[in-house]
């Protein structure tokens, strides 16, 4: 597909279900207080161990239905899925978390240590070098780790949610191919340029509006604007992977 169709595509789909476009926003606000009213306290009582289970499993459907919608898109499907099956969407948000946390957070801290150990074998300082080029390195280690995420989501997208699928490397690797490192690429970019800076534009202004204006933007940012951006993000992810003759 073209960037223009598939952009094209992801905006209509993300609004062509008010249902679960409105389910998804209210479970991204009720996670959203949810944390809010856990946050100030630490763990010492049943209410707050219920908070954090509620605020976990509604987590895992959230992430899980992300899937769901990247999985129905490469099987051909052109509207948004729905919230049934609970146990299916949590499970499968489970599943997407570890790969997340295989795919950053295990990398990450190797190159943290990594570098660490190499700056500290060669005796040189260069802290100065790391702070200059730190936004190159962190935006080169985000779209490598995006492009692979990217595979591995696919690929289990392809095997009914496989985690195993999700950790062969080979079949990552021949899902990237495929697919095409560059349309990754620039899907990687959109998801940077859409998730981690128009967003924030959007909630920083909303969010600096005086009270009462500010409390009814937060409402609105997280149960309309949040739910818009997710699906649209994640629909993008799946339409990389569907054949042209499916536009």
């Amino acid at each position: 597909m073209k960037l223009k169709v598939i952009l094209n595509d992801a905006m209509r789909f993300a609004v062509s279900d008010w249902y679960n476009f409105l389910v998804l926003g209210v479970i991204l606000l009720l996670v959203d207080h949810l944390i809010d009213l856990s946050a100030p306290s630490l763990i010492d009582g049943f209410w707050d161990i219920f908070l954090v289970l509620v605020i976990i499993f509604l987590s895992f459907i959230e992430v899980g239905y992300g899937f769901r919608i990247v999985e129905e898109t490469v099987e051909g499907s052109c509207r948004p899925p729905g919230f049934h099956n609970l146990r299916n969407l949590f499970w499968h948000g489970i599943k997407e978390s570890l790969v997340l946390i295989a795919y950053f957070i295990i990398p990450l801290i190797l190159a943290v240590f990594g570098i660490s150990e190499f700056v500290e074998l060669i005796n040189l300082d260069l802290s100065p070098l790391i702070t200059d080029y730190s936004l190159v390195l962190v935006i080169i280690f985000f779209l490598c780790f995006n492009i692979m995420l990217q595979g591995a989501i696919l690929t289990m997208a392809h095997h009914e949610g496989s985690i195993r699928s999700g950790f062969n490397l080979p079949l990552v690797f021949r899902k990237i191919r495929k697919v095409g490192l560059k349309n990754m690429l620039i899907v990687s970019i959109i998801t940077i340029v859409v998730l981690y800076i128009v967003k924030q534009i959007i909630f920083d202004t909303l969010h600096g509006l005086p009270y009462p204006e500010s409390m009814v933007s937060e409402i609105i940012s997280t149960l309309i604007i949040a739910p818009f951006l997710m699906i649209f993000t994640t629909r993008l992810v799946g339409l990389m992977d569907v054949p042209v003759d499916e536009e």
